[in-house]
């Protein structure tokens, strides 16, 4: 009795881990999907370098905490390493892509940020409920807590959804890519 006991523990301990790694691998591509079309909506046309010229160090586009953020992107480079936009938009956490879709910057969302989810419903309160679930999934993973509360198949749906406001063809690949669906049917 103890042994079956201790091998259903086992299992169920193991197919969470399978599902985390599935879920950690589709966030990680959900958001360079995400901060890619950021980037291009707000900075398409502008310079790698010098960063100063880009719309990461804007104080017209970007408020102080989001400078702040991409100042602590810059100093966790390698020394050495060129600072150029692309690597400090690969280098910013999550939650600074999730604050741009935030009530305070309604206005930059309506001068330019909308432009990121041309297929998406044009509003921009659509987006932060998911991006929340999404971050919350995210955080959750990179501590090793546990998801099993969480609605994993619902937050992997606001993934897909965002990722095809963005473009149809991100959403295909995100699913084409994602395991996440097969290792929810194999819960023990």
């Amino acid at each position: 009795m103890l042994r079956t006991v201790i091998t259903m523990r086992l299992s169920h301990c193991i197919w969470h881990a399978e599902l985390a790694t599935a879920c950690f691998g589709v966030v990680q591509h959900f958001e360079v999907i995400l901060r890619n079309a950021v980037d291009a909506a707000l900075g398409g046309s502008q310079p790698q370098q010098p960063l100063k010229d880009t719309w990461l160090m804007d104080f017209d586009t970007l408020q102080p905490g989001g400078i702040k953020q991409v100042i602590t992107a810059v100093e966790r480079l390698e020394r050495g390493t060129q600072i150029t936009r692309a690597r400090v938009v690969a280098g910013v956490p999550f939650g600074f892509w999730a604050g741009l879709i935030g009530r305070p910057y309604d206005e930059l969302w309506r001068e330019r940020l909308y432009k990121a989810f041309p297929h998406g419903p044009g509003r921009r309160k659509d987006l932060p409920p998911r991006i929340l679930r999404i971050r919350l999934l995210r955080n959750r993973l990179a501590h090793h807590d546990s998801i099993l509360g969480q609605n994993v198949n619902g937050i992997y749906e606001d993934m897909l959804t965002i990722a095809s406001w963005i473009d149809p063809a991100a959403r295909d690949w995100l699913e084409e890519h994602a395991t996440v669906p097969a290792v929810i049917t194999r819960r023990p």
